[in-house]
């Protein structure tokens, strides 16, 4: 299930995604950025973390999860059909395995 969130609660939400993610662990954190922000493999993190590479699946999929679980609000926003927001809006949708940034087409 994907939800489409606009203009200010998209502020909210990054603001959310940001506090989650610093509760996190260290590690978890380093993992999951070198992922998503620098878009490193689970094989290129494990070398570089001189980390198991199941152990850096592992974590990434616990991150994903606790990440969508602490976001599940946004999920089931009012916002969420497509027609609701103006064509050319930049918005952030959101899945169980992935978070993007999409321009809504018309």
């Amino acid at each position: 299930m994907r939800a489409v969130i606009a203009g200010t609660e998209r502020e909210t939400l990054l603001r959310e995604i940001h506090n989650a993610f610093f509760q996190w662990p260290e590690l978890d954190r380093r993992i999951f950025s070198q992922a998503h922000y620098y878009g490193q493999s689970p094989e290129a993190i494990s070398l570089s973390l001189q980390l198991d590479v199941e152990e850096v699946r592992a974590t990434l999929k616990r991150c994903e999860r606790r990440l969508y679980t602490s976001l599940g609000s946004f999920s089931k926003s009012s916002c969420d059909k497509p027609s609701r927001i103006p064509a050319g809006t930049t918005c952030l949708a959101i899945g169980e395995q992935d978070f993007e940034i999409h321009a809504l087409a018309s």
